[in-house]
């Protein structure tokens, strides 16, 4: 069916993600296209960075806004 179709690895877009980074880092581009890019990439990696603090020490759920608690006692 598709014998033809070859598919990237999850190595290949680890490269070429970081060959985007060498060429943002390094000369090869004019000034601005190379901060927009750098300043993407770290707002990228604060924001996953954050993200998995949050994931790591849990925020408290948040209450279910469809059950109301009372003071009230229920037979």
């Amino acid at each position: 069916m598709t014998e033809g179709l070859t598919l990237a690895s999850k190595w290949d877009a680890a490269d070429d993600i970081l060959r985007l980074l060498w060429m943002a880092t390094s000369r090869h581009l004019p000034e601005w296209v190379r901060y927009p890019l750098i300043a993407a990439g770290v707002t990228l990696a604060v924001h996953e960075g954050l993200r998995w603090l949050r994931a790591r020490f849990g925020e408290p759920p948040e209450a279910d806004p469809s059950v109301q608690e009372s003071d009230s006692r229920v037979r």
